[in-house]
């Protein structure tokens, strides 16, 4: 009798995936595609996972839980420390797991900006980056001695939003990883300081008009 075929895991059905999703994006690519890269057959992806969209959510899951358990105990170590080291090792941490799980790291950064099944589908993972950050934000205001307010989850999505998307624009570039960290620190640095600044003096933004009517 001839040898029978193993049978792929989950895992490995995944990484299959996660390179053809992160070549194509969600639109453009097919179960015909991932079955050929993970040299196995359409129905068994459907054995597996049932559909494309549940496919993605899944892989989506994985990489996120990736970058969780990467990025949340960087955040962790955070408190307490001065404001440029805080924020380079946040960058940092963010980079490293950039190079090392390029696939992935492009599969959440393509969710973030829209791409797949579900526009909400990245909410979650989001919510909870930025939750960390705000904790760090805040708990540097409390330390001296003032109430953080909304400070906090607003300058969280703020610099997780730059350095998402200076991260995903540099790749167009010649810059390195080093270089990209110092760049995104001294502008998040600039904004940061400034902003903690008012807060610490008890003074608050003045309203913007964007009515562009000026009074008589």
């Amino acid at each position: 009798m001839p040898p029978t075929q193993r049978r792929p895991t989950d895992d490995e059905l995944l990484d299959a995936a996660c390179a053809v999703f992160a070549e194509l994006g969600y639109q453009a690519t097919t179960m015909d595609a991932i079955a050929l890269r993970a040299n196995s057959t359409k129905p068994t992806l459907y054995a597996h996972f049932g559909s494309k969209k549940d496919l993605f959510r899944r892989l989506f899951q994985r990489e996120a839980a990736v970058m969780q358990t990467t990025l949340l105990p960087v955040y962790e170590t955070l408190p307490g420390r001065e404001l440029s080291e805080m924020v380079q090792a946040a960058l940092g941490a963010g980079l490293r797991y950039g190079e090392d799980n390029p696939n992935g790291a492009a599969i959440v950064s393509a969710v973030m900006n829209g791409d797949g099944p579900d526009p909400e589908l990245g909410h979650g993972l989001l919510d909870t980056l930025i939750d960390a950050i705000a904790t760090v934000v805040e708990d540097t205001l409390r330390r001296n001695g003032r109430d953080p307010g909304p400070l906090g989850p607003v300058l969280a999505a703020l610099m997780w939003g730059s350095a998402i998307e200076a991260s995903r624009v540099s790749h167009r570039v010649t810059i390195t990883g080093s270089e990209l960290v110092d760049w995104i620190t001294t502008y998040t640095i600039g904004g940061l300081q400034a902003t903690l600044a008012r807060s610490l003096a008890g003074q608050r933004l003045a309203p913007i008009d964007i009515t562009g009517e000026t009074e008589a």
